[in-house]
C-alpha cells in the first residue's frame, strides 16, 4: 500500500478552519491575536507554517462536498 503525500495546502493544515466551500481562516497565531482578525485563506493556499492535519483533511473534504451538493440540490429544486 502506497502512502500518498498531500500537497501543503491550507485545507490539509492543522491550523486551518474552513468556513465555506472556497475559503477559511488561518489560526496559526491562535492565542496571540483576536479571533475576529484571523486571515482568510483559500483552500489551495499554503505557507511555511503548515502542519499536517492527518485524518481531519478527509473530514474537511467530505464537509465541503456536502455543502456543494446541498447548494446544487437547492438550485435544482428552485427551478420548478
Amino acid at each position: 500500500m502506497a502512502i500518498r503525500k498531500f500537497k501543503r495546502t491550507c485545507l490539509s493544515c492543522k491550523h486551518y478552519r474552513p468556513t465555506d466551500e472556497v475559503q477559511g481562516k488561518c489560526r496559526v497565531d491562535k492565542g496571540n491575536i483576536d479571533p475576529s482578525v484571523y486571515p482568510l485563506m483559500n483552500h489551495e493556499d499554503g505557507c511555511d507554517l503548515w502542519k499536517d492535519a492527518g485524518q481531519q483533511y478527509h473530514i474537511r473534504v467530505g464537509w465541503i462536498r456536502n455543502l456543494k451538493s446541498r447548494k446544487e440540490g437547492n438550485k435544482a429544486g428552485s427551478k420548478d
